[in-house]
């Protein structure tokens, strides 16, 4: 197994590959997850690149966030630089990127960032058809779980060590949404970390006395004792978090984790003597409750012996890894000093002095001096296992010609090594011409008129469903009972359909965000119980299951939700190519972010205009951990279904939850999105669908809303202040509209 390490700076690099790391991973100073980290410049990649190669360590680049439209062509043009430093992978998150990276340089190898949500059977084959190599899974994963996916025979890649999100990567707004901060651009403020109190949201009052305040912080992740669990089901590469921790962090954890790959004794204490948050195995076994929860802050302990061993390991000059080689030398009267280099990998290096022996007046050179001086590797990545030297007699060279020769013995020794890497075979004129048809192709004309505005509603049960067809609505998104633990949780799912037929409208059976793979096929088989007019797919998995199944149903409409993160046209042309009908933008997306993807993109677009936007969703349940959830090895059984609950924060806000039939907690922002004075900016540039959040509203609330919506889009005169009276919060917010994210 490969042992993937974190580099954040030069010294974190240095201690990486010093400490036994096979890849390392980083970011440039653009368009990657951590953009807080120090990071490489174009320079510092190159240095980073040749440094690794040399000493047979591989290197990927991070450039795992979202792209805007107006980066497209910039950030192509830095992959391309990457691709001739020699990189060996690059790290995507963005599906619109990785489409393009694959069909303009099809031979560098793409990696599906942790960000691209992969955590089911079809997620994987999606995948694997958009051209990754390799999936970095989601953390939530079980190791059953992660051994169905090993089978598809897609390299995997799992977190084994480091901080833990509590959310689903790639799915998080939490930071976004409340503090203008997006983890899909880089720039997540963490406010996870924060202190909070679960409280009763209809009384306010809080319900339980916590363990601690920090109710959704979790622990750090430590896999150090199941590694040969995850060899023995096919995992490839183990990956230590940390590029924005410091180099004794990186060091400390790379050495540990090597040492257990070897098999050999590893110090436990030395993963507590540097930064932790203490730690849990997360999912990995079972699903984790108050255990996963750092519910107050400790100091750790740190060993002062442990920490300057391994500062030691990136500040001294001193080569610690080395490769293991022979040395053959021989030198004679009238003949240069001939050197050959022969390393374990089979790489050969020969080097010849400038100067030829001469006859020894008093002192000869012995092998003994010889030796001394051919030896001379320590700050060179070279460790000798076997010398032999043929030293003619009477014979004399200075020593200073010896040290010289074997100084550019090392030089093309390196340069024989990294000739040893693949040779990009797509030119510069070939990039210029492919990135040219990628971007120059005609943008279809504005969407005029070639379909009337569609007022879309979500909704969970029959009541809501009929109460939004009456105001108005023309699309159902029918998730039925999710909020339960009904197994038959699309039961109302006909009775919806044809309620919406009656008055000409249609409705969609929707898929959540979080689809494990027998989620998926309990979800295929309901649908085979059911009539419907098409879905509303969350994830690519659910988006890859729809595509086969509309080989026996060639009448199946797809529609992409906001949660496929589509941040471009660029994605957005990707996913209609595969006939979605339609699909949600981002809701992280401004006015004018919208507006460049509508009018480069064909198909129709949606937006989410109106409700309360999750602001997470996690397999963590803080109820559960807090009440004594019988999901959690308590007694209680199904405490999450007694009241309404909320997270009141350090301002007093209280966060909505809702809790999934898989129980997973669903975590909203305590202020709902209003857009209706922003509709008709919204129709000007294209847009066909609006949507209206009502999973969970009563029917009296669903009436009221849609019917200003539908008002507003006949032409009507509703406003954002008509609508105050159904804000719970006594006010609205407009989200990212005029804001965005950086």
């Amino acid at each position: 197994m490969e042992l993937l390490a974190p580099a954040g700076t030069k010294e974190s690099l240095i201690a990486a590959v010093e400490n036994g790391a096979d890849a390392v991973y980083l970011g440039g100073k653009l368009f990657n997850a951590r953009r807080f980290a120090a990071n490489f410049n174009e320079d510092e990649l190159c240095w980073a690149v040749k440094y690794c190669h040399v000493r047979g360590v591989k290197v990927y680049v991070t450039v795992n966030t979202l792209i805007h439209e107006h980066e497209l062509e910039p950030v192509v043009d830095y992959i391309f630089s990457l691709y001739n430093l020699g990189v060996d992978a690059v790290i995507v998150q963005d599906l619109g990127l990785a489409h393009l990276i694959h069909s303009i340089l099809p031979d560098f190898e793409l990696h599906a960032s942790t960000q691209m949500f992969l955590h089911n059977r079809f997620g994987i084959k999606f995948a694997e058809k958009l051209g990754i190599k390799r999936a970095i899974l989601a953390r939530e994963l079980s190791l059953d779980e992660i051994a169905e996916l090993a089978e598809s025979g897609l390299d995997l890649e799992v977190f084994v060590h480091g901080a833990l999100c509590v959310a689903y990567s790639g799915q998080c707004l939490f930071s976004s949404l409340l503090g203008g901060r997006s983890g899909n651009r880089g720039q997540c403020a963490q406010p996870c970390r924060l202190p909070y109190q679960l409280v009763d949201r209809v009384s306010q009052a809080e319900v339980v006395e916590q363990p601690g305040d920090y109710l959704i912080s979790p622990k750090d992740l430590r896999l150090i004792e199941h590694l040969d669990l995850l060899e023995k089901i096919g995992v490839k590469s183990l990956k230590i978090e940390g590029r924005m921790k410091g180099p004794e962090y990186t060091a400390v954890v790379t050495r540990t984790y090597r040492d257990a790959i070897d098999r050999r004794r590893f110090d436990h204490k030395a993963l507590t003597s540097v930064f932790n948050r203490e730690f849990t195995t997360h999912h990995l076994f079972d699903k984790q409750g108050r255990n996963l929860i750092r519910w107050n802050p400790l100091p750790h302990e740190q060993n002062d012996d442990i920490i300057r061993s391994a500062q030691d390991s990136y500040r001294s000059p001193k080569a610690f890894r080395k490769i293991p080689a022979a040395l053959f030398a021989s030198l004679a009267v009238d003949e240069p000093l001939k050197l050959t280099l022969i390393d374990n990998h089979g790489t050969t290096a020969y080097q010849e002095s400038e100067l030829v022996g001469e006859a020894a007046e008093k002192r000869p050179l012995t092998k003994e001096t010889l030796k001394k001086q051919l030896l001379r590797f320590g700050n060179d990545p070279i460790k000798i296992d076997s010398l032999e030297i043929e030293l003619g007699e009477n014979v004399i060279l200075p020593l200073s010609e010896v040290n010289r020769t074997r100084r550019l013995l090392v030089e093309k020794w390196e340069q024989a090594r990294l000739s040893t890497y693949p040779m990009r075979t797509v030119t510069k004129e070939q990039f210029v011409a492919e990135k040219q048809l990628a971007f120059t192709a005609e943008p279809p004309q504005l969407k005029s008129g070639s379909i009337e505005p569609i007022l879309a509603v979500s909704v969970t049960d029959f009541e809501a469903a009929q109460a939004a067809l009456d105001a108005g609505a023309d699309l159902i998104y029918y998730y039925g009972t999710i909020y339960t633990h009904h197994k038959d949780f699309l039961r109302d799912l006909s009775q919806v359909t044809a309620a919406a037929r009656r008055l000409g409208a249609q409705c969609f059976a929707a898929v959540e965000r979080v689809t494990d793979d027998d989620e998926l096929e309990h979800f295929s088989n309901l649908l085979d119980q059911h009539q419907y007019d098409g879905v509303l797919v969350g994830n690519i998995g659910a988006l890859k299951m729809m595509l086969n199944r509309r080989q026996q149903h060639e009448s199946l409409k797809v529609h992409g939700d906001w949660s496929l993160n589509i941040f471009n046209s660029i994605t957005a042309s990707y996913l209609g190519s595969k006939d979605l009908s339609a699909f949600y933008l981002s809701t992280e997306l401004n006015y004018s972010q919208i507006k460049a993807i509508s009018v480069k993109t064909k198909h129709p677009l949606g937006v989410v205009v109106h409700g309360q936007l999750p602001l997470m969703v996690s397999k963590y349940c803080p109820i559960g951990a807090c009440m004594d959830c019988i999901k959690d090895g308590g007694r209680e059984a199904f405490p999450c279904m007694k009241r309404k609950y909320g997270l009141r924060d350090r301002k007093g806000y209280i966060l909505p939850v809702e809790v999934d039939r898989r129980c997973r907690m669903h975590l909203f922002n305590p202020i709902d999105l209003c857009l209706i004075d922003q509709l008709e900016q919204l129709v000007e540039v294209g847009i066909k669908l609006f949507r209206i959040e009502a999973k969970g509203r009563d029917p009296h609330w669903i009436s009221a809303v849609v019917s200003s919506y539908f008002a507003k889009l006949n032409g009507g005169s509703s406003s954002e202040n008509e609508l105050l009276p159904y804000s719970s919060a006594g006010t609205y917010t407009k989200g990212h509209f005029h804001r965005g994210v950086k």
